[in-house]
């Protein structure tokens, strides 16, 4: 590959696939909601350390100057994380967000080039009826009533470096650093864990793969490791935790290897935090 977009550059996920992108020297069309005089402090530190890059263009979703820079240049793919695959509640306008899904798939179809979506786990639990659930199940849908050549993978709980302020890990860390002692109610799903940068890789490795219509749930190779991370971050401090499962369905599992232990993750993700802990702590809603 030469050349992709990345649709949500400054999610969880969509930054660390744009990284991966630069690192590969591989050119990115980056989108996403920021618009560059009303950046968020978080976004703005983003793209500081990659809008540097010769290779990275950034535009924002609400800028005509993107669209029409998309015409005159070859893609390669299209990858969309523009939702928060662990977020619960508070997403954007939904109505506005298949707006773009649909119009990133047209515009895969009209290019004949590969359209990979990020959606979440909660998509396969009957039981859920969250804000999650319903909304990932409609971008599904509004792909795969396209025509493009699309991917779907459905990601569990990701943790590491950037993980948004809304995620149980982030809070512990943030809590422990201040030393404070808090009572947590876990919200996102608790059957699974990855590492950001795996989720990254593989999605970077399968856009460069001939692929088929379907979806793909992204797993580990260890079971219970949620509750282990949990566990690791629990040996100083005692939370109170009402956990969340989700049930498989019956998409193709793929497990992805992992790029580090559990224990030097969650280490990356500790030293993120201690580093930016100033940045989180002004911008911090929870």
């Amino acid at each position: 590959m030469k050349r992709v977009i990345v649709v949500g550059a400054l999610t969880f996920i969509g930054y660390h696939l744009v990284q991966k992108f630069l690192e590969e020297e591989i050119e990115v069309c980056a989108f996403d909601f920021d618009e560059m005089n009303s950046v968020s402090k978080i976004n703005e530190e983003k793209l500081y350390l990659i809008g540097r890059n010769a290779l990275f263009k950034y535009f924002s979703l609400r800028d005509n100057d993107g669209w029409e820079a998309l015409e005159e240049i070859d893609i390669d793919a299209a990858y969309f994380c523009l939702c928060e695959p662990n977020q619960q509640k508070n997403f954007r306008n939904e109505r506005t967000i298949l707006q773009y899904v649909k119009r990133f798939e047209s515009y895969c179809k009209r290019k004949e080039i590969k359209f990979v979506i990020s959606s979440s786990v909660e998509v396969s639990c009957a039981h859920s009826r969250n804000e999650n659930r319903m909304l990932f199940s409609k971008i599904e849908r509004e792909v795969q009533k396209g025509d493009a050549d699309y991917c779907i993978l459905r990601v569990p709980t990701v943790y590491g470096p950037w993980q948004p302020s809304f995620m149980s890990y982030h809070h512990i860390i943030l809590a422990q650093l201040k030393q404070q002692t808090i009572s947590l109610r876990v919200e996102e799903c608790t059957c699974d864990l990855l590492y950001v940068e795996d989720v990254a890789n593989y999605l970077y490795t399968i856009g460069q793969r001939k692929m088929e219509r379907k979806l793909y749930s992204l797993c580990s190779e260890e079971k219970n490791r949620w509750q282990k991370g949990m566990e690791l971050l629990q040996k100083t401090s005692a939370f109170q935790i009402q956990e969340k499962e989700c049930v498989t369905g019956e998409e193709e599992k793929v497990v992805v290897p992992s790029k580090f232990s559990l224990e030097q993750g969650m280490g990356r993700q500790i030293s993120h935090i201690k580093q930016y802990r100033q940045l989180y702590e002004t911008t911090n809603t929870w």
